[in-house]
């Protein structure tokens, strides 16, 4: 019911005319979700936006589509209710992830050629789990993201971090000449039964 017609209307022009948003709702199609929404047009034109392109549509579909829009929404919401997804994220009051702090200690030591790269890094220790040079590679990505750890010429190294300015970033603690400390935050999701409880509250 809600396929696009031959007629996209080219958005990218340097005078588009200016726009009203007239109404938005969800609809499904062969078992997905997607979002559109109806727009007026100076010139006395219509379009609706769906499938991330706009289509040319009369003012008769427009009204059509704008007098059904809240049996549509409530058609999602109930979607929401009954599963405790929300495939379209509409529902942005509830947070799909949270942040989360954990220590980390680092191990360092120099090497000949340390000025062109920075400090060599010989163990990583994160979350109970400590990983040696050989172990190095299975190390979590947003660890290795957080301290600027890179390999080259056989080694793992803090990109061009020397060990004097390990003194002076605010986040590190504990600095020695061969380790130091910090704290690090990163996004993990929430539990999924939480999330679909807050879902299906919000959405009644």
């Amino acid at each position: 019911m809600m396929k696009p017609n031959n007629n996209k209307t080219d958005m990218n022009t340097t005078l588009a005319p200016d726009q009203i948003e007239l109404c938005s709702f969800p609809f499904q199609d062969e078992g997905k979700w997607y979002n559109a929404t109806i727009f007026y047009f100076t010139d006395d034109t219509y379009t609706i936006y769906q499938y991330e392109d706009h289509y040319d549509i009369s003012k008769e579909e427009a009204d059509e589509y704008c007098n059904e829009h809240e049996q549509r929404i409530k058609e999602y919401a109930e979607f929401v209710r009954e599963t405790g997804t929300d495939p379209l994220n509409n529902y942005m009051g509830v947070a799909r992830t949270e942040t989360k702090k954990s220590e980390v200690k680092v191990q360092y030591g120099l090497y000949v050629g340390v000025e062109n790269r920075g400090v060599q890094v010989t163990q990583v220790e994160f979350e109970d789990v400590t990983y040696g040079r050989l172990e190095m590679h299975k190390l979590p990505s947003k660890v290795k993201d957080y301290l600027h750890i890179e390999y080259a010429y056989c080694r793992y190294y803090l990109d061009n971090i020397q060990r004097k300015d390990l003194y002076d970033f605010d986040n590190c603690y504990d600095v020695t000449d061969n380790s130091f400390k910090c704290m690090i935050e990163y996004e993990v999701d929430r539990p999924s039964d939480v999330v679909a409880e807050e879902l299906r509250a919000i959405a009644l």
